[in-house]
């Protein structure tokens, strides 16, 4: 693998490289993350992560400072998975930045708990798509949301751009994979597999779907000691509020803090 550590260092090459596939991340990496790469090598590209903590995104300036960072455990899980080449970009990739604004979509969900924050995360990818020209991207639907912005964005700039998504990776408890799991203490950690567990009940009882069932299951979370900033049934697409179950497909997303550690999950969930 290839270590880039100035976006300079990128540029001087990138003309020489073939077709890529892009794999962005913040590090700390896991298995969730490594499983992007195996997507990424079937798409018979030469594979391109980043780690960059985009302080853009943060609308905390405490979460920022805190995320966990273990490069050096990073390189080696993505040079074991066969990622071709790395950049770790520098301060200058902030130099100049073209903002984006989110559609309204993205004052949803997590954008009604974090705002600006989807304005970041596409401003940065914006300077990461210009930087890489990236064939193909490769993105988890842990964060369905961010998913489907990104999907959105690139249909609206018109960019060249192939996106997959990636079913979320979760441990054997049902926990969703997360770079933020690392954060919790032994006992929350056996707790917060409730989040999975309740998505499935809701699953399972879909036909009584309806806003006052959600609340039973809110109130259930925090009956476990959850701060639950939102668990909602949304259109696929729109992610406006919805339990038309009997004639579309439903995404139900939960957002909560455990011991002050914020998580989130989803499900789709087949119609009736």
């Amino acid at each position: 693998m290839i270590i880039y550590n100035s976006l300079e260092e990128f540029n001087s090459v990138k003309h020489n490289l073939p077709k890529l596939s892009f794999v962005p991340t913040m590090g700390n990496l896991h298995e969730g993350h490594a499983s992007l790469i195996d997507i990424a090598k079937k798409t018979d590209n030469e594979v391109v992560s980043t780690i960059y903590v985009n302080s853009l995104q943060f609308n905390d300036k405490n979460d920022f400072i805190n995320y966990p960072k273990t490069l050096d455990m990073d390189i080696e899980l993505l040079d074991k998975k066969g990622c071709n080449h790395l950049i770790l970009p520098d301060p200058s990739i902030l130099d100049n930045i073209k903002s984006i604004k989110a559609p309204i979509k993205s004052t949803k969900l997590c954008g009604a708990h974090r705002p600006g924050h989807f304005d970041g995360v596409l401003t940065i990818l914006n300077r990461l798509f210009e930087i890489i020209n990236p064939h193909t991207v490769v993105f988890g639907k842990k964060d369905y949301q961010q998913f489907l912005l990104v999907k959105d964005f690139i249909y609206e700039k018109k960019l060249n751009i192939n996106i997959i998504g990636a079913n979320t990776i979760r441990n054997t408890n049902g926990l969703a994979l997360s770079s933020r799991n690392i954060l919790l203490t032994e006992k929350d950690k056996t707790i917060a597999p409730t989040l999975y567990k309740t998505l499935k009940d809701i699953e399972i009882n879909k036909v009584y779907l309806n806003s006052e069932y959600l609340k039973t299951k809110s109130d259930y979370l925090k009956s476990f000691g959850f701060k639950v900033d939102y668990l909602i049934s949304c259109d696929t697409e729109s992610l406006e509020e919805s339990y038309n179950i009997n004639n579309n497909d439903l995404l139900i997303a939960v957002a909560a803090h455990l011991g002050g550690v914020r998580l989130i999950d989803n499900l789709v969930i087949s119609k009736l």
